[in-house]
Parts: C-alpha cells; sequence; structure tokens
C-alpha cells in the first residue's frame, strides 16, 4: 500500500509540475518568436523546444545520455529510431530541433499545442495536397541550416528488435537541399521493473501510457550520435534512405551486441 500512495503521489506531483512548466514555456514561445519572420522564427521555436525539454526531463528524472557530440553537426536531417513520444523528449533534450510530427499528434493533450506552437511541419500522409507544401517547407528548413527531425520508419515500435525499413520520403528534402544526415539510435531503460513496455506503440492508448510512465521513479534515455552521412551526387531518396537504413541497423546490432 504505501508503495502505491508513493507511486500515486509521485505521478500528481509531476503531472501538476509539468503542467505549470508547459504553460510557462508556451507563454514564452508566444511571446519571444511573436514577431519575427522565417527562419528566424523558427530557430528561436527550436531554441525554446530545448528549453522546455530540458525542464520537462528534470520533472520526471529522466536522463539523457548522450554519447557523441551534439554541438558537431552544422544543421541539417536528423533521423531516429521510433519508440514513442518519448524520443521527442530525448531528442530535444539533445539537439534543438524543429518537428516534422504526423497530424494526429495536434490532437495529444499539453504536448500537441505546444509542438504546434514551435511552428512544425505536420505530416498529413492521407492528404496528398498538402505533400508538395510540406516537402517545400522542408526543403526551405534544411537549406538554412535548421535542424528537422524526422522518425523514417513511420510508425513506433518496442524499439528491442531492430529496425523497421525506412520511408524514403523524409529523404527527399534532404537530397534537394544536399545537407548531411545524422542519423541517431535511442534506447530507453529503466531499474523500475513496472515501467515497461516504457515505448509507445502498437495499440497501447496514449493517456493510460503516459499516467504509468509519470510513476517511473528514473526513465534513461541512451541517444547514440552515430557519424554524419554526407549526401552522394546523383543519389536519390530512395538510395539515401536504403544506405542509412542499412548503416544504422549495423550500428544498432553493434552496439546491442556490446551492451
Amino acid at each position: 500500500m504505501g508503495d502505491m500512495f508513493k507511486r500515486f503521489f509521485r505521478k500528481y506531483s509531476r503531472l501538476r509540475r509539468e503542467v505549470w512548466w508547459f504553460i510557462f514555456t508556451y507563454i514564452r514561445v508566444k511571446r519571444d518568436c511573436r514577431n519575427r519572420e522565417n527562419p528566424e522564427a523558427i530557430v528561436c521555436a527550436a531554441r525554446h523546444a530545448q528549453t522546455w525539454a530540458c525542464g520537462a526531463a528534470k520533472i520526471l528524472n529522466f536522463e539523457v545520455v548522450i554519447h557523441g557530440k551534439s554541438d558537431k553537426f552544422p544543421g541539417g536531417l536528423l533521423v531516429s529510431n521510433h519508440q514513442g513520444y518519448l524520443d521527442i523528449l530525448a531528442h530535444a533534450v539533445t539537439f534543438p530541433i524543429r518537428f516534422a510530427p504526423q497530424s494526429g499528434m495536434k490532437k495529444w493533450p499539453l504536448l500537441g499545442k505546444f509542438i504546434d506552437v514551435g511552428n512544425p511541419i505536420w505530416i498529413d500522409r492521407a492528404s496528398r495536397q498538402k505533400s508538395k507544401k510540406t516537402a517545400d517547407e522542408m526543403i526551405e528548413t534544411l537549406e538554412h541550416g535548421i535542424n528537422l527531425l524526422v522518425y523514417p520508419e513511420g510508425t513506433s515500435t518496442d524499439g528491442e528488435h531492430g529496425l523497421l525499413p525506412f520511408k524514403s520520403t523524409p529523404f527527399e528534402a534532404a537530397v534537394a537541399a544536399k545537407c548531411a544526415v545524422q542519423p541517431l539510435l535511442t534506447f530507453f531503460s529503466s531499474d523500475d521493473p513496472t515501467a515497461y513496455p516504457l515505448g509507445w506503440f502498437g495499440n497501447a492508448r496514449l493517456l493510460p501510457h503516459i499516467w504509468r510512465v509519470l510513476g517511473v521513479d528514473h526513465i534513461r534515455a541512451d541517444v547514440y550520435i552515430l557519424p554524419v552521412v554526407q549526401p552522394i551526387p546523383g543519389e536519390d531518396r530512395k538510395d539515401m534512405a536504403k544506405r542509412i537504413y542499412e548503416f544504422m541497423l549495423s550500428e544498432y546490432e553493434r552496439i546491442k551486441n556490446n551492451g
């Protein structure tokens, strides 16, 4: 009973502090980015996203361990394996980024509203009409050296069984902008056996998953910053997606096998 009460109090306390932190950061983003023009407004929002993520992670006792140098990447496309909303937190701590989330995230409580004010590129896979505008926005973002985060697996997984084959569409902008790609591999762990699964995937419901995660004493995210992949002249998006997928899969297996 004592552990149940302690866990419930932790959930309630963290939720209350996260809500206030969301509100405070939301107001700051609105204030600081209000009169700025793109791309300055996007850079401003990306900086605030990193500030928000660091504060939110501290409240959750969410430890982000970065393997590599995040300040060495000059700006461009960031790609990672995908395990759910915790990825967003881990990657925003690691880099100032512009998000390219699925349009359905607009409906998420708190997080959807915060991402929206940060001027993201909303991805609507059901609308071909919006795909051209989305591609143009992504290219413009990369040409200005702004970090753009995408999850090319196209869906989230448990993170324990390799990588799903990459969708090639996210790489079209990188080919057009002739920009570098920064691959990332992300792994979550916790000493609390009730924390699992930490990934939000499959048919799991969002709010019950968040409520459970709020009660976990400590979560660790290991973010591996892999060597930057440079574009190859004449390479199309499918070739780039395949090349980066194979590289990241080999690195995934190496990291897993080495513990």
